[in-house]
C-alpha cells in the first residue's frame, strides 16, 4: 500500500473539499442540500480509482469523526457511502476508456445513478426502518431524488466543465495502493 506525497495530497484535498462543502446546506426535507455531490463527482474525474476510493472514504472518516458515530443514523449518511462508489465507478470508466467529453459525461451519469442506488435504499431504512416513518417508495423517491434533480443536473455540468478543464493540469497519477 504505496502512495506517492502527490495522490497522498490529492486524496486529501479532495476528501476536504468535500467535507467542508457539506457545512454550506440548504434544508430539504431529511436530506440537505449541499454541494457534496460536486465534489464526489470531481473526485472520480480527476483521481484514479483507488485514489478516489482513498479519499471518498478519508471523507467517511471525516464525517464519522467529526459529527460521531450517530452519522450512521442520520437518512442521509448512505449518500455519503454512495460518494465513495460514486467516486471509484466514474474513474473506473475514465481509467478504461479514453478520456472526453463524453466518456466524462457518461461516467459521471453513472456515477450519480450509483450515489442514488446506495442513498436511496439506506436513507428509506432509516426513516422507515430505524425511525418508525411509514413513507412510501414514491415518497423516498420524492424526498431523496426528484427534488435534487435539478440541483445535481447543475453540479455534474460544472464537475464535467471543471474535470476537463484540469485534466492536463492534474496528472492521474497510476500508483496502486
Amino acid at each position: 500500500m504505496k502512495m506517492s506525497a502527490r495522490d497522498l495530497t490529492y486524496c486529501s484535498v479532495m476528501a476536504a473539499l468535500t467535507f467542508i462543502s457539506g457545512f454550506i446546506s440548504i434544508p430539504l426535507g431529511p436530506i440537505p442540500l449541499t454541494l457534496q455531490t460536486l465534489f464526489a463527482l470531481l473526485t472520480g474525474i480527476l483521481l484514479t480509482k483507488n485514489n478516489a476510493l482513498v479519499s471518498q472514504g478519508l471523507h467517511i472518516v471525516l464525517v464519522v469523526l467529526i459529527n460521531g458515530f450517530q452519522s450512521f443514523l442520520t437518512p442521509s449518511f448512505g449518500f455519503v457511502f454512495g460518494f465513495a462508489a460514486g467516486a471509484y465507478v466514474i474513474a473506473f470508466i475514465l481509467e478504461k476508456y479514453r478520456f472526453s467529453m463524453q466518456t466524462v459525461s457518461v461516467a459521471v451519469l453513472i456515477g450519480s445513478l450509483i450515489i442514488y442506488l446506495i442513498g436511496l435504499p439506506y436513507m428509506a431504512f432509516i426513516l422507515n426502518g430505524y425511525l418508525g416513518s411509514n413513507l412510501s417508495v414514491f415518497q423516498i423517491f420524492q424526498m431523496g431524488m426528484l427534488i435534487f434533480i435539478p440541483g445535481d443536473i447543475i453540479k455534474a455540468v460544472i464537475a464535467i466543465a471543471l474535470g476537463l478543464r484540469l485534466h492536463g493540469k492534474i496528472a492521474r497519477s497510476q500508483t496502486s495502493i
